[in-house]
């Protein structure tokens, strides 16, 4: 894999000069490592540039994508675009990603890598502190909520369902329906390392199920349904636990939401079709 440096929005000499070195080597066993700002996915002129330039390279290219906190939850076209980079580019790859891999597999991508922790799932900008929300004091393990497709933080699950008897059982490979969603609420003991195990669990769950359906339309569908899906189901979790804003969808779920192949009819196309 290339040790590339990180490419800055519209930098487009320091991309064209990497991709000169790479095709320079002529090696098909080289990774082009492409480490890129989100910036590159806000909007159709930058992304035709980055896939013009990603095409030159006949080898695999994994791309990574920087920004603070959520990449892609920043811009409203950027699953959008990183979709349809993925598309239209030969032997693509995502890596340092979260929810976005399973989204690029469905896509079409070679490879991709889920980060096991938030520091994994983006990169940083050289010279930058990697944003954390301050108001959060982290005094339990991250947890992987299937329903809702997000990580949320053990203690924050166990408190808005607060001990009631419809806590969602988890059957997962690691919590077998022996484990609530609430079981996690603090780092006490094993119980960092079983949301470790649970969580890997779930995701390759996911990825069993993407990798049994059929490649092409059938797997793009199969995640824009999942994803609405997990979307509906913020209002009624949320109406179970009686807190409307118990648990926020994240912005890069939402996008994956309205992000349909454009050969899937949705209630906001139909609309359309109707007018015209």
């Amino acid at each position: 894999m290339t040790p590339t440096g990180y490419i800055r929005a519209e930098d487009s000499d320091a991309l064209r000069a990497a991709v000169t070195r790479v095709r320079e080597l002529d090696d098909p066993t080289v990774i082009f490592a492409v480490p890129v700002d989100v910036s590159w996915l806000r909007d159709e002129e930058s992304t035709r540039q980055l896939t013009a330039y990603l095409r030159m390279v006949k080898g695999p290219k994994a791309i990574m994508l920087g920004g603070q906190m959520d990449p892609l939850g920043r811009y409203a076209k950027a699953v959008s675009h990183l979709k349809q980079l993925i598309e239209e580019l030969p032997h693509a790859a995502l890596l340092r990603t979260d929810l976005a891999a399973f989204g690029a597999l469905a896509a079409g991508a070679t490879f991709t890598a889920f980060g096991a922790s938030s520091t994994y799932r983006h990169i940083v900008a050289p010279g930058e502190k990697p944003q954390t929300n301050k108001k959060i004091i982290v005094r339990s393990p991250h947890v992987l909520f299937p329903d809702l497709m997000a990580f949320f933080l053990g203690e924050k699950i166990a408190k808005r369902y607060g001990g009631a008897d419809d806590v969602p059982v988890c059957y997962c490979a690691a919590c077998d329906g022996d484990l609530t969603l609430d079981a996690f609420s603090n780092n006490r003991g094993g119980l960092p390392a079983a949301a470790v195990a649970h969580n890997v669990a779930v995701l390759m769950e996911w990825l069993r199920t993407l990798k049994a359906t059929e490649p092409g339309r059938a797997r793009q569908k199969w995640w824009y349904d999942r994803c609405r899906t997990a979307l509906d189901q913020y209002a009624l979790i949320n109406a179970s636990v009686r807190h409307p804003r118990g648990f926020d969808p994240p912005e890069q779920l939402k996008r994956w939401a309205l992000t349909a192949p454009t050969w899937i009819s949705t209630p906001q196309t139909a609309d359309a079709e109707r007018k015209r």
